[in-house]
């Protein structure tokens, strides 16, 4: 008796075992109002690049460290773009007292075309009475005729004063944006990811130096099929988890659906069965804590309605 009972709880041991190795072994099946995948987590970033290619001067963060908006991050070599601000200023007023001494000699002219108009209308009247011969009249209209013609002048070169000061402000304009791009800020607030460049090293315009990333707004952007997109709403309840922080679940909430499908989950090899097409679903994260990071893998639980 106790024999065939020790056999008995042996095979019942055996049994339990199978049954627990084959239920670990099994894909285990999720309740269909759960759909799940597997995305990137991303989040909003900037990248710090300068618009004039100069040597940088200083690079006041790290990899890690965080950064305000705001918060001057990059300072380049200011040197060239200074000297080349003094000099349109000073060509600036240059061309500003030209203006000035323009307008003098406008009024010069005035009053030389005054007077000569006067004496020609005095000769024309003496000429009339013979009592100036008419070589004296010629004399005053020449002198009247220079006068006039003195005065466009003084005008013209007015004018020309006055487009020269325009050229002037713009070109103090242009070398005052030069002078101030030699500063960068960051234009969001977040942490430094990458940090590409050391001080003295000489940067092109548009290669980036820093790369922020606001790691208090991510989300997670997954390809859903198009068999099951349907069932996901805007507002649905997703749960997040990722592979770096197994004890950890974040909650987050269905943002953006496409309306246009992606790239071919199922490719058509067999006739009359159709391409199977995904549709990608940005889901934000609330509250993440700032553990989360850009490039992260997640597993997402969409829960459905």
């Amino acid at each position: 008796m106790k024999k065939y009972l020790k056999k008995v709880a042996f095979l019942l041991i055996v049994l339990s075992i199978l049954v627990s190795a084959v239920a670990y072994l099994m894909p285990r099946r999720l309740p269909k109002e759960i759909i799940q995948t597997t995305g990137m987590i991303e989040g909003t970033e900037l990248n710090i690049a300068p618009k004039i290619t100069e040597r940088i001067k200083e690079v006041r963060f790290e990899e890690g460290d965080y950064v305000k908006d705001g918060e001057i991050a990059v300072v380049l070599d200011s040197g060239k773009e200074k000297a080349q601000f003094d000099q349109a200023q000073a060509n600036l007023e240059v061309v500003k007292a030209s203006v000035l001494t323009a307008a003098a000699d406008i009024e010069k002219a005035k009053v030389d075309l005054e007077d000569t108009k006067r004496d020609l209308g005095r000769y024309s009247a003496l000429l009339d009475r013979k009592l100036v011969s008419q070589n004296d009249k010629d004399k005053a209209q020449t002198a009247y005729d220079t006068a006039v013609a003195g005065l466009n002048r003084a005008e013209a070169q007015k004018s020309y004063a006055e487009a020269n000061v325009k050229q002037a402000e713009a070109a103090l304009q242009v070398a005052k944006v030069n002078l101030d791009d030699t500063v960068i800020s960051s234009a969001l607030s977040g942490n430094v990811t990458l940090k590409a460049y050391e001080p003295g090293e000489y940067v092109s315009a548009g290669s980036t130096i820093l790369t922020i990333v606001n790691l208090k707004d991510v989300w997670v952007r997954v390809d859903v099929d198009e068999t099951q997109v349907s069932k996901i709403k805007l507002g649905d309840l997703v749960k997040v988890k990722v592979d770096s922080l197994p004890s950890q679940e974040f909650t987050g909430r269905v943002s953006e659906i496409n309306s246009e499908g992606g790239f071919a989950t199922q490719r058509d090899v067999r006739r009359g069965r159709q391409d199977i097409t995904t549709f990608k679903v940005k889901v934000k994260i609330g509250e993440p804590g700032g553990v989360l990071k850009q490039g992260m893998t997640a597993t997402v639980s969409f829960i459905t309605r």
